[in-house]
């Protein structure tokens, strides 16, 4: 490997590397647990009962006013009737404010880090800040 090479490499990576106040980070990362489908322990569960704990936890672990969240996207395989009924009850009754735009994604196994990919691209083009 030439020496330009390796130079011209080690200072794409500093780029990459280096911190920006730009940049958009993750500061909460919640999930449920895993149970089996239909006789796990979550059976019984609504799943907008399950989304709003988790939803809640995201913003409260980190100190964050739930007032500031301006967008949420919630990735679901297969919601029922479409999930964004359930998605909005459970940001309601997590404490978010009805103010607080709010979509579903169903992306089949892609649909979390759709999700993610949604929000963190508005962050990066300065259309939200949290």
């Amino acid at each position: 490997m030439s020496l330009s090479l390796l130079l011209s490499t080690s200072s794409a990576k500093s780029r990459v590397l280096s911190k920006d106040a730009n940049d958009v980070v993750i500061v909460s990362a919640v999930r449920t647990a895993i149970t089996k489908a239909r006789t796990g322990g979550f059976r019984n569960t609504r799943p907008d009962l399950l989304l709003s704990h988790v939803l809640r936890a995201v913003y409260t672990r980190p100190g964050l006013d739930p007032k500031l969240i301006e967008d949420v996207s919630v990735g679901c395989v297969l919601p029922d009737k479409g999930g964004a009924g359930a998605a909005r009850m459970a940001a309601l009754h997590a404490g978010i404010p009805n103010t607080t735009s709010l979509s579903t994604v169903n992306r089949q196994c892609a649909s979390g880090l759709t999700s993610i990919n949604q929000i963190a691209s508005l962050i990066q083009i300065g259309q939200i800040d949290i």
